[in-house]
């Protein structure tokens, strides 16, 4: 739960950019928009790999690491993105809030992508 609550409140977010990059597809510069549209994309995917691994939703292990690992590269992305639309640079504050909804979430996807990984590696040395 440590790393699912903040995700689900980063969710809301992620469908607020979801929203707002496909509404401003045509707006805005074409990069700034597509870039938006996977990270939050890349959020939601990580998301649904956290909800199957805190409450059992059913997901192939191939498919869950594929969905842990584009949302630990859209929580990386999200946080070292310090450039806004007009190039004026801007941070996300260092706080305990601000450590807490992008560490959390972050640790247990890098933790639930080495344990995936060992698995896998596991069972491949397990059919051979």
């Amino acid at each position: 739960m440590l790393g699912w609550l903040p995700a689900s409140f980063l969710m809301i977010f992620a469908l607020i950019g979801l929203f707002g990059g496909v509404a401003n597809i045509f707006t805005m510069p074409i990069g700034f928009s597509l870039q938006w549209i996977l990270c939050s994309l890349g959020r939601i995917l990580g998301y649904v790999a956290l909800t199957s691994v805190s409450w059992g939703l059913k997901l192939k292990h191939k498919v869950r690491l594929l969905f842990l690992i584009f949302g630990f590269l859209s929580l990386i992305f999200t946080h070292s993105s310090v450039i806004d639309l007009d190039g004026d640079l801007f941070k996300l504050g260092d706080g305990w809030v601000e450590l807490y909804m992008l560490l959390c979430p972050a640790s247990f996807l890098a933790v639930h992508i080495v344990l995936h990984l060992f698995w896998m590696s596991q069972d491949n040395l397990a059919s051979a």
